[in-house]
């Protein structure tokens, strides 16, 4: 088999590849027209994970601080985790702003929530 010919196999299989992708996200009516997640279990999910991560992420720091040199987790885990805690209530707090967007653009359009 020449170059080319192996060139044209190698295009003709990515094209095909190509084609099988596309249709794989092809809409076919059948999905929601305006999807939405359901914006009462976000707000009570994001409720609740506000201060439970807080709390561990202050519980986290705690720990951070009291620990000594010679510690069996070191400090860095502690601290490590603590920071993974704020980061995680920072984004329920974010959540619960979009929460609020969105919320108030479903009853400005009149849309059933």
């Amino acid at each position: 088999m020449g170059h080319s010919a192996r060139r044209q196999a190698g295009l003709r299989a990515a094209d095909r590849h190509g084609r099988q992708a596309a249709a794989r996200w092809r809409h076919d009516g059948s999905e929601a027209q305006w999807a939405r997640s359901d914006l009462r279990l976000r707000r009570v999910l994001s409720l609740w994970a506000i201060p439970v991560f807080a709390a561990g992420s202050a519980l986290l720091a705690y720990l951070a601080s009291q620990t000594t040199a010679g510690a069996a987790p070191p400090r860095s885990v502690y601290v490590v985790l603590a920071a993974i805690c704020f980061a995680l209530a920072v984004l329920a707090l974010i959540d619960l702003q979009v929460i609020k967007r969105r919320t108030r653009e479903e009853e400005r359009w009149h849309r059933p929530t």
